[in-house]
This record gives structure tokens, sequence and C-alpha cells, in this order.
């Protein structure tokens, strides 16, 4: 399974976005991007089924809950 990493900007942020995704069925995993990878240094991240990414950002956008770079 090949896996992307949606970055959030606060642990609350990427707590709030797992139990939105979760609770449509889409499994993920909160994650510590290294910080050289992201734009802004250190991060929270969602890692997430590749297969679902398009769906979950679509979730993440109709509830207004902000995310950053996908990894």
């Amino acid at each position: 399974m090949e896996t992307r990493t949606l970055t959030m900007t606060s642990q609350t942020v990427a707590m709030k976005a797992k139990r939105l995704l979760e609770k449509n069925g889409i499994y993920v995993r909160i994650v510590r991007p290294t910080p050289n990878l992201t734009p802004k240094g250190c991060t929270f991240g969602l890692q997430i089924d590749e297969r679902l990414l398009t769906a979950a950002v679509k979730y993440l956008e109709q509830n207004d809950i902000p995310y950053g770079v996908i990894l």
C-alpha cells in the first residue's frame, strides 16, 4: 500500500481531521514528518492510503479543516 502524508497545522487540527475522516470510512494515522520535508518545519501529518487521498481532501475542504502540503 502506497501512502501519502497530508501536513496539518497542529496536533489539534490533526486529531479533528482524523475523527472526521475515520467517521467517513477513511482510516489514517497521525505522524510527525521530518522538519526538512515541510516548508514550515515541525508539524503533524495524516498518513493515508494514496488511493483515498482525493476523497480525504474533499472531506477536509467541505468541513473547513485546513491542511498544508501533500508529501
